[in-house]
């Protein structure tokens, strides 16, 4: 539907230009015959306006940050409330005075952060994965023996170390992942160099092997899939100490490859028996480039439609998140942390009504795209 790209498009605007909309400082005054921007200044000059006489001053449509509390307001103010300096609280406030309006743009942000920052990352691990399991398969990637015996000792063993040994850095805010990466790196070279100094002793190690590369996807595939993602999302949240949002975000990209990649490899075994991938295949165009050229962009047609759908399964995903309280931080305003707030206080309507309209749209929305055709 085409009302879909219009309103992700507004989402997306509302998201870079959240602090000009929803700021506690002006965006500009003028005092002492200069002017000056307290909402992009130094965090130590921000305050400095208002022990000044104003000659005027430019203040956002809502006049208030997503966390800025205010406990001389009554809790869970209604809205058009009075915040007792000359504006209002348009859409009311939460417990702690912090405005429901100002929430909703943080939200905007944390939910546009959290769509594409795990779909990047989702397409950075199931395209290559998705893509070389559906186009070699099980026998078109062909190695000297001691090669991949190297790459999979040597890969399982920097695995095994790294959650053996490194974990604990990771619950410490450490970066896990790329430790994670180097270590599987390192242990496969040392690896390479054991196996090959052995395949000059024993010749069977230089014979040429085929890599099963479908199975072992599929294998990881299965392994993903097989176990609740909610689940393990919670699980490998507690193992961190400090949670951000970046946190979420990584984990949500982790666990959401799998469909990227069993839609991408089911559209390539199609694709890689096609008349044109023969003939170029015949007229002595590589295979890597065969893939990369000529197979890969006719198959990402599916892709697109898994990605919309993730895209809103993952704003779903940290809604409900944020609703349990695990993984971001207290202090950030998400959408689901004020439905959780409106779960306290059932009788404060514009807690659930106001994020819940605008998260039921958002994946509604992310849902449509597939549907609307120019």
């Amino acid at each position: 539907m085409k009302w879909a790209y219009y309103y992700l498009g507004a989402l997306l605007l509302i998201a870079l230009l959240a602090d000009v909309i929803a700021n506690d400082q002006p965006l500009l005054v003028s005092y002492g015959g200069e002017i000056h921007s307290p909402a992009f200044g130094p965090e130590g000059c921000r305050d400095a306006w208002r022990s000044q006489e104003l000659a005027w001053s430019v203040r956002s449509p809502i006049a208030h940050s997503a966390e800025e509390t205010n406990l001389q307001l009554p809790a869970f103010s209604p809205p058009l409330s009075p915040d007792g300096e000359g504006s209002y609280h348009w859409l009311g406030t939460d417990r702690l005075g912090r405005d429901t309006a100002a929430g909703l743009v943080s939200g905007v942000r944390v939910a546009v952060i959290v769509g594409i920052g795990s779909l990047l990352i989702a397409l950075l691990i199931g395209v290559p994965l998705g893509g070389v399991a559906g186009y070699f398969g099980n026998e078109g990637v062909r190695m000297p023996r001691y090669l991949a015996g190297s790459m999979l000792v040597g890969g399982v063993g920097g695995v095994v170390y790294c959650f053996g040994s490194l974990l604990p850095l990771a619950a410490s805010g450490g970066h896990f992942m790329l430790m994670l990466f180097f270590c599987s790196v390192a242990f496969s070279c040392v690896a390479w160099l054991i196996f090959r100094a052995l395949s000059l002793v024993i010749g069977g190690l230089r014979g040429v092997v085929a890599l099963p590369i479908d199975r072992v996807v599929q294998f990881l595939l299965e392994i993903t899939v097989s176990i609740p993602g909610l689940v393990l999302l919670i699980v490998a949240l507690s193992i961190v100490r400090r949670p951000s949002i970046w946190t979420v975000v990584l984990i949500i990209g982790l666990l959401g490859w799998t469909s990227i990649a069993r839609f991408l490899r089911a559209e390539l075994i199609r694709i890689r028996s096609m008349p044109y991938i023969a003939a170029a295949r015949v007229s002595g165009v590589g295979e890597l480039r065969l893939l990369l050229r000529h197979a890969l962009p006719n198959a990402v047609a599916p892709v697109f439609v898994v990605a919309a759908f993730m895209v809103g399964s993952s704003i779903l995903a940290e809604a409900v998140l944020s609703f349990l309280g695990i993984g971001v931080p207290a202090q950030q305003v998400t959408w689901g942390s004020m439905l959780q707030q409106a779960r306290v206080r059932p009788d404060s309507w514009w807690l659930a009504v106001f994020p819940g309209l605008l998260l039921t749209l958002t994946v509604l929305a992310c849902n449509s795209l597939r549907s609307y055709r120019r």
